[in-house]
């Protein structure tokens, strides 16, 4: 197997670098990925406990509508008994409105009791539906949680192959390019390669010399003269055309 160019090593060294930078948005993407999750079931459970808590709430309220009924009633009862013992006209006037006042009351106590058991029924009959969309919730987070796990995995091992893979085609470049080769890393990372596609650089758009590019079929290590990044073609040029361009 013959050895590879500097060319090919760096086409090779920036597919495994936008590759690793991509692996590691990815990674870094999942805390956060989950953090929504977690948001989307404390949303979904404060839903299904109002549902719960909206039941109880009804319930509370029409029993403390019929205990007020019936206190009324009893109040009606007695103003009633209280009217026939009117001693002056301005007396049974003042029961008379008394017992229109309760009278209107226990009406307004009856149809809100009514009201309130046609909607507790409506919302006791729909939390079964609410229990299975709680349950629902619960059951994919759940999953959630397994997938994440299991896409981790993978990723992570990808970036360990991927590094490892990186770490030979690093160590293929002569000594002679290896250091400039570093700095270009070091200060852009992937970004300090690029690919050239026919005569323009990849990274600044800007074309370069017939020479350069000849260089570049040749195997040598050529950099951009306008950005400064490590050049390489981006189709691959069989190295015995290179004489020929």
């Amino acid at each position: 197997m013959s050895t590879p160019t500097v060319p090919q090593l760096l086409r090779e060294a920036h597919r495994l670098r936008r590759h690793l930078r991509e692996l590691k948005s990815e990674v870094d993407l999942g805390p956060r990925v989950m953090k929504i999750q977690e948001q989307k079931l404390a949303t979904a459970k404060q839903t299904h406990a109002d549902a719960h808590a909206a039941v109880q709430k009804l319930k509370l309220k029409i029993r403390d509508d019929e205990g007020t009924l019936k206190q009324v009633n009893v109040q009606l009862a007695k103003f009633e008994k209280q009217l026939n013992d009117a001693a002056s006209p301005k007396e049974f006037e003042g029961k008379k409105s008394e017992i229109r006042q309760a009278q209107e009351k226990i009406a307004a106590l009856e149809e809100a009791i009514l009201m309130g058991m046609e909607d507790l029924e409506q919302k006791t009959a729909h939390l079964p539906t609410d229990d299975k969309t709680w349950a629902d919730a619960q059951a994919e987070f759940e999953q959630y949680k397994v997938d994440a796990k299991e896409r981790l995995e993978r990723l992570q091992a990808d970036q360990k192959a991927s590094l490892a893979e990186l770490a030979k085609v690093d160590a293929g470049f002569p000594p002679a390019v290896k250091p400039q080769y570093d700095r270009l890393i070091k200060a852009y990372g992937p970004d300090g390669i690029a690919a050239l596609s026919g005569k323009v650089c990849g990274q600044c758009r800007v074309g370069i010399s017939d020479q350069a590019r000849s260089d570049i079929t040749a195997g040598k290590f050529v950099c951009c003269s306008t950005c400064g990044r490590a050049l390489y073609m981006e189709a691959s040029v069989p190295r015995e055309r290179a004489g020929d361009e």
